[in-house]
């Protein structure tokens, strides 16, 4: 018996042995696969970054992979014969981050917000283009006003927009016409829109329950922008320290927004977007409006890349209804240089590129959003294109600047805590668990006490 312990003892302890022997050979397995891929992907990461054309000066253009971009590099090649283009798509903010530390910079970059430019300026590693801009041509100075977010950072040019998109209402004219209503105009305000919207809302009755056939009008839950500004609210203070959800002006748009949906059911519920679209999927905005499920729907210009497809969508563009204020949300995005870039002389070419005339038209007429320039020659160009003779009230989308404001953010907490905050507690009020004050009071209490730690203790903005 105790033989047969000592020789169990003596297996159990061969067996720990041989899985320890087996684990260490397994670890330094571990380790020089984990070291060859990290090899591997370093050399993938200067081929790709640092790449060359025989004779050519090459830059690397991190952007999204628009289809257009293909035809903005073919345009610029053919204008610059000595400099060619690479559309690297990753042009996540961390991606970005992680190749200017690895010192594999990009030579232009998108950034697709005002916050993500200020980090990036923050940390000092975006080229000043103020003196560029003048020793280029760069013309800064005919940009809209209302797009300094994307263009500034401490009274320097760090960045430089090349197309925008002002929210508008895209509405469907076939159904206005069914409903027997004129077509609306721009200045148009939120109450007219719901007079509207309740006639163009239709349901069916299918087993006895009453089912929503069309809705009247879709704005996307995450776009609350007008509604805080409606009354004349603010999502911060000036400073950025205070979060502003819970004053009694943001309070009375977000109620009215909530009523459109759970009071007067002229906006689809997530269930009802859901039951309605198409494919039975999310029902997206462009989903929804290309299968005339919503007689209108708010968003940019982007859109109508989706609903010129769709030969038998009668539709056209009118300004976002106002309330006490008119204002609409400005979209855009900037490109910049990194300090650390390679081929700076070619990347400001490009840079200056994208603002003129030949490019802006060819983003503009693509449907992707509308030129940044204000120059005469472009707007006019813009406002009629002879392609598509049905969208004759382009002129909107200029017009619809003189409302349009970029989001707020504050430098005190990220845009993500922000937008999961606001996803969290204006699900609540969807769902009915909370009235809408009760939904801007939480948003704003949670907001706040962020900011208070950040400001504490700054480290964690880092």
């Amino acid at each position: 018996m105790v033989a047969s312990n000592l020789f169990e003892g003596r297996a159990r302890i061969d067996g720990v042995e041989d899985g320890s022997r087996a684990a260490r050979i397994f670890g330094s397995i571990g380790v020089v696969l984990v070291a060859a891929l990290v090899i591997a992907l370093g050399v993938y990461l200067v081929a790709t970054s640092n790449p060359t054309v025989k004779g050519k000066i090459v830059i690397r253009w991190c952007v999204d992979p628009n289809p257009i971009r293909k035809e903005q590099i073919k345009l610029f090649e053919r204008e610059h014969p000595g400099i060619s283009v690479i559309n690297d798509p990753g042009a996540e903010a961390q991606r970005l981050l992680t190749q200017l530390a690895g010192d594999v910079p990009p030579d232009v970059m998108a950034l697709y917000d005002p916050q993500t430019i200020r980090l990036f300026a923050k940390n000092d590693v975006l080229l000043d283009l103020t003196p560029y801009a003048r020793k280029y041509g760069i013309p800064v100075d005919k940009l809209y006003p209302g797009l300094g977010p994307y263009i500034y950072y401490d009274k320097k040019i760090v960045g430089i927009p090349e197309n925008c998109g002002p929210y508008v209402v895209f509405y469907n004219k076939k159904l206005f016409r069914e409903a027997g209503l004129p077509y609306p105009k721009p200045g148009w305000t939120w109450d007219e829109c719901l007079a509207a919207a309740q006639k163009l809302t239709r349901y069916r009755v299918e087993n006895g329950r009453r089912i929503p056939a069309q809705k009247g009008i879709f704005v996307n839950n995450g776009d609350w922008w007008f509604f805080i500004w409606m009354y004349g609210g603010h999502l911060f203070s000036p400073d950025g320290k205070l979060c502003l959800m819970d004053s009694p002006e943001v309070k009375k748009g977000i109620r009215y927004w909530a009523d459109l949906r759970l009071k007067y059911h002229v906006m689809p519920t997530t269930s009802e977007a859901q039951s309605m679209a198409p494919t039975g999927a999310w029902g997206s905005d462009a989903l929804l409006f290309r299968a005339s499920m919503v007689a209108m729907t708010v968003s940019g210009r982007w859109l109508a890349i989706q609903y010129r497809e769709q030969k038998d969508l009668d539709w056209d563009v009118v300004s976002v209804p106002h309330g006490p204020n008119r204002v609409t949300l400005l979209a855009s995005k900037a490109y910049a240089i990194p300090k650390t870039c390679r081929n700076r002389d070619a990347a400001l070419i490009f840079i200056k590129h994208l603002l003129g005339k030949d490019n802006q038209l060819l983003v503009a007429n693509y449907g992707d959003g509308m030129p940044t320039s204000t120059d005469p020659a472009i707007t006019k160009a813009f406002s009629y294109n002879p392609d598509y003779p049905n969208e004759r009230n382009n002129r909107v989308h200029l017009d619809e600047m003189k409302y349009a404001r970029v989001q707020e953010f504050s430098t005190y907490i990220n845009n993500l805590d922000v937008g999961a905050i606001m996803s969290v507690e204006l699900d609540k009020m969807w769902l009915g668990q909370q009235t809408p004050d009760q939904a801007c009071d939480e948003i704003a209490s949670r907001i706040n006490s962020i900011i208070r730690r950040n400001l504490a203790n700054p480290n964690f903005l880092d």
